[in-house]
């Protein structure tokens, strides 16, 4: 390396370029900070790239140790550690924009372009959607482009811009190579720490008044679902998440072991074969269509017949499973707690649910939905506050607007003092076909609470007290149920077009959620399998790996082949070669310099008894070449061969 090149300092329009190609690499890493943090490194970036013309030199040593610990405090401040995902690439971030200020040669630029490469692949630890990618690649096409400008100062941007295309040209044919053939492990070599981050969206917790309503109008996905063969209606789409058996008359409590005997599940109805996509939420239980039957290798069904793993879901996670529409559960498991109500709270509830103790136990039931119905009940998005001790009597008797939550846990409270078990499940209900490509996408928007109470000779049942107050909700959706700005423009009727337009770009989200996020070392066995290939580092293996990297080799020396050869010669200018060759009989070569015109009228002086032939075969090579005439071509090269 030429160390006096290396050693130039940078014109301040090529720092700018540098400040800029920064920018782009974090904006990404921008996104997922907290807004005044985000604000701020931009603002020093925005300061680096406006000063740069009046700084000359690189500031002091001592100035970036104080920026860096500065830094350092902000970050801690921001996200309350310096280590782990979310606190490490916020360093990253705020060292390199630092980083900026002391670039002032050549040689600094190779240190801020190899920075800027890390950075850009340290932006898929935070996240691998579409538009993350393309940003990554747009950074990378940048870095090429500024690095060789750079290199070459003489070499204009467009030119350096087209060399760097080239070079991810080259690079892309072996990429997606290693990408479809090289192993996968089944588990990473290594992982970031999980970082304890608040998403939205059900929680495993509790369940309380406000729970779920607080969701409405948060239009993030939950999960997509895809149907194998039958596909069940819109009321039918109950998808079973975390299940609360205790309540302390405020909240609802998951029991405090989810694990051990679990209910024999008899299936009545069709059996329904679906994959779900489930997003990441950080806590261990998955979402299933109730009541499942099977369940897929990595999870068990809990005593409260939901679906449970030992670890958390920290990225999507993709799925098979079965579920029956209709069934009923063998034993009395969790029936004893299904009946537990605190002492001395809702007197007038109990009340209630004492006229229907002479009923058998399916008639309370039905009593109580007809109650429901019958007493002015109404589904809102935005209920009223229950603020006395004896809120369950309070909704019941008094407010009577709730929503999902609200019902549920009243009745569920109804039934138990009753003396029927019940208990309140939480998930998911209904979903929006998305027609492009025939798979459900269920939103947080779309969060339900329902009840189930045990009968015997039928064991746990699903009863939705929200289906008495609104059926529209479950039989049409909740769009049907809200018309207005209160829920996500996902859920609402109008804005089609809109609708539409997001629901193409969804199916090429979940596409690439399938095949690339989610090519993992099982989709990449059975496509091996396609190919013929049973095991890695068999012989047949070997030969589709080496034989793409052949052929992507081998297209490519092909195309610099083409490229660098020359321009085919047209053959109008074969014919007037050959003249130009036989006037060198008489010592007359035309100049590089020299038009045709011109060396036609010096031939004429010098052989005066050809000059009407000279200027015939000039004038009709003129009118071959450039105006393309094929009677003027066919006309030359007579001419020329009358020509002495």
């Amino acid at each position: 390396m030429n160390i006096k090149k290396t050693g130039r300092t940078l014109h301040p329009r090529e720092l700018q370029q540098i400040g800029l190609l920064m920018g782009l690499v974090c904006f990404p890493h921008l996104l997922m900070q907290p807004i005044w943090l985000a604000a701020v490194l931009t603002i020093c970036l925005i300061i680096f790239c406006s000063l740069t013309p009046l700084i000359r030199s690189k500031i002091p040593a001592w100035l970036s140790i104080f920026l860096a610990v500065i830094s350092l405090g902000v970050v801690f401040k921001a996200h309350e550690t310096l280590i782990g995902r979310e606190g490490g690439v916020a360093i990253l971030v705020a060292l390199s924009i630092i980083k900026l200020y002391e670039t002032r040669t050549l040689r600094d630029a190779h240190s801020m372009f190899l920075l800027a490469l890390f950075t850009t692949g340290v932006g898929f630890l935070q996240g691998q959607a579409p538009w993350q990618a393309a940003i990554a690649l747009l950074a990378v096409f940048a870095i090429f482009s500024i690095a060789l400008k750079l290199e070459n100062p003489n070499l204009s941007l467009g030119i350096s811009s087209k060399k760097s295309i080239r070079l991810i040209a080259e690079a892309i044919p072996i990429a997606l190579i290693l990408f479809v053939l090289f192993p996968r492990l089944p588990a990473p070599l290594w992982s970031t720490p999980s970082e304890k981050i608040g998403l939205s969206g059900l929680s495993g917790e509790q369940m309380s008044p406000g729970s779920l309503s607080q969701l409405i109008q948060d239009d993030s996905i939950a999960f997509r679902a895809e149907f194998k063969s039958l596909t069940p209606s819109q009321d039918q789409l109950y998808w079973r998440g975390p299940v609360f058996d205790v309540f302390d008359g405020e909240r609802w409590l998951p029991a405090k072991n989810s694990y051990g005997a679990v209910p024999s599940i008899i299936a009545q109805g069709p059996k329904v074969d679906y994959q779900i996509t489930l997003e990441p939420h950080q806590q261990n239980w998955l979402l299933a269509l109730d009541l499942p039957t099977t369940t897929p290798s990595d999870a068990i069904v809990g005593q409260q017949l939901q679906l449970l793993r030992s670890t958390p879901i920290t990225q999507r996670l993709r799925y098979q499973a079965t579920s029956t529409l209709s069934w009923q559960t063998q034993g009395d498991i969790g029936v004893a707690a299904a009946l537990q109500l605190p002492a001395n709270l809702n007197p007038k509830t109990r009340a209630l649910a004492a006229t229907w103790l002479n009923l058998p136990p399916a008639e309370r039931v039905q009593a109580g939905l007809d109650w429901l119905k019958s007493n002015g009940f109404s589904y809102t998005l935005s209920p009223p506050l229950l603020r006395q001790r004896d809120r369950i009597d309070e909704f019941l008797f008094a407010s009577k607007q709730g929503y999902c939550e609200h019902f549920s846990s009243s009745f569920a409270f109804l039934m138990r003092a009753a003396n029927v078990p019940a208990r309140v499940v939480t998930g998911y209900q209904g979903g929006l076909l998305n027609p492009s490509s025939n798979y459900y996408i269920i939103r947080q928007a779309d969060a339900h609470a329902w009840i189930e109470v045990w009968l015997a000779g039928q064991g746990w049942q699903r009863v939705d007290p929200t289906f008495v107050i609104s059926p529209t909700r479950i039989e049409r959706g909740l769009g049907t149920s809200f018309q207005g700005a209160g829920l996500p423009m996902m859920l609402r009727s109008d804005h089609f077009w809109l609708k539409t337009l997001r629901l193409k770009l969804d199916v090429f989200v979940n596409n690439w959620n399938q095949w690339v996020i989610g090519y993992d070392d099982k989709r990449q066995l059975d496509l091996l399998k396609q190919l013929g290939i049973d095991e890695f580092l068999s012989l047949r293996f070997f030969l589709w790996l080496a034989g793409g990297i052949a052929l992507s080799l081998g297209g490519f020396a092909l195309w610099l082949l083409l490229s660098n050869r020359p321009p085919p010669v047209d053959l109008a200018s074969l014919l007037y070669q050959r003249f130009c060759t036989k006037m060198s009989k008489y010592q007359l070569h035309k100049a590089p310099s020299e038009t045709v015109l011109q060396f036609a009228l010096r031939c004429q002086l010098q052989c005066p008894a050809q000059s009407t032939a000279i200027m015939e075969i000039t004038l009709l090579y003129q009118e071959a070449r450039y105006a393309q005439n094929t009677e003027a071509l066919q006309q030359l090269k007579q001419a020329i061969a009358r020509f002495p």
